[in-house]
């Protein structure tokens, strides 16, 4: 299987797994996107990868006294962007 990293998206599938790993995606649109999580394998391991890298976040904000610089996110955001 290719690298799911190594494979562009369509904006819309980003969008879905975005909102599958924020756990804001509205009920029937979770059954389909399910759907959809059930027959493309590498949809899924991208969506699965980036739920877990979200929880490892957040157990490791959690985790540790460190406080990140504020705005921090929002540079890191557009760091990511610009390297795709």
């Amino acid at each position: 299987m290719k690298n799911f990293l190594d494979k562009e998206y369509h904006p819309v599938i980003e969008d879905y797994i975005t909102d599958f790993v924020e756990d804001t995606i509205e009920p029937v649109e979770r059954e389909a996107f399910g759907e959809v999580l059930v027959h493309d394998d590498e949809i899924r391991e991208l969506a699965f990868h980036a739920k877990g890298g979200k929880q490892l976040l957040e157990h490791f904000r959690k985790q540790t006294d460190i406080k990140a610089r504020e705005g921090f996110i929002d540079r890191l955001i557009k760091r990511i962007a610009n390297e795709c």
